[in-house]
């Protein structure tokens, strides 16, 4: 990773510092703005691209999130009230927003 693009800072980093660079942007400044694109995104995977962790984690956030409302169920059918622990609904209303935010569509990729 040591040849990661993932900020402007490294772009501008390279282009100073790598012989010839700086003709080939002249020459062709799209084409090589893209080839250094292409290797940002091969070089540096996002979890999306690795389909195993991101269903682990949307398991995992799912689960907290069944856990959490089970648990506030369990409790108030035990108690016989409607005193849930606040930390249980905290816990549920972050995992469900987290399952929201996981699983919406991305505008931004084309």
């Amino acid at each position: 990773m040591a040849n990661s693009l993932r900020s402007a800072d490294e772009i501008v980093r390279r282009v100073i510092t790598e012989q010839g660079l700086q003709e080939r942007l002249k020459a062709d400044p799209v084409g090589v703005l893209q080839e250094m694109a292409a290797t940002a995104t091969r070089d540096n995977p996002t979890v999306e691209s690795d389909i195993w962790i991101y269903r682990i984690v949307v398991a995992l956030i799912g689960l907290a999130a069944l856990v959490a409302v089970a648990g506030a169920v369990w409790i108030s059918v035990v108690k016989g009230g409607n005193e849930v622990p606040d930390v249980l609904t905290a816990i549920g209303s972050g995992a469900i927003g987290a399952l929201a935010g996981l699983l919406s569509p991305i505008q931004y990729r084309r």
